[in-house]
């Protein structure tokens, strides 16, 4: 997320079993923002037009189908935005496709 003093920690597994770049699927993992934790699910897909698109649900916050307004995979670089909270997540897809963690 984008703050000015916190620095945020994105850290997310896959719970289902993916093929190499193929991160389609649910990813549950947690957010760390200075002493807070949320759990977040991130659900991935493609478009029919082969566009990466997203929704994240924030399941402490009771908040589901957030909508994430951009997501690009280059190589094993992920980058999600997600206007509703002003955030955006940069992250890094392990060589298996079975972990992403970022900032």
């Amino acid at each position: 997320m984008r703050r000015n003093v916190t620095i945020v920690t994105l850290w997310l597994s896959l719970a289902l079993s993916p093929h190499a770049q193929n991160i389609a699927g649910d990813w549950r993992g947690t957010l760390k923002a200075g002493p807070a934790e949320l759990r977040l699910v991130l659900h991935l897909g493609k478009a029919e037009d082969g566009t990466w698109k997203a929704t994240l649900d924030s399941v402490d916050q009771g908040a589901n189908g957030i909508p994430v307004n951009t997501v690009a995979l280059q190589d094993s670089n992920l980058v999600l935005v997600v206007d509703a909270v002003s955030g955006s997540y940069r992250e890094q897809v392990s060589a298996d496709a079975n972990t992403i963690s970022g900032t």
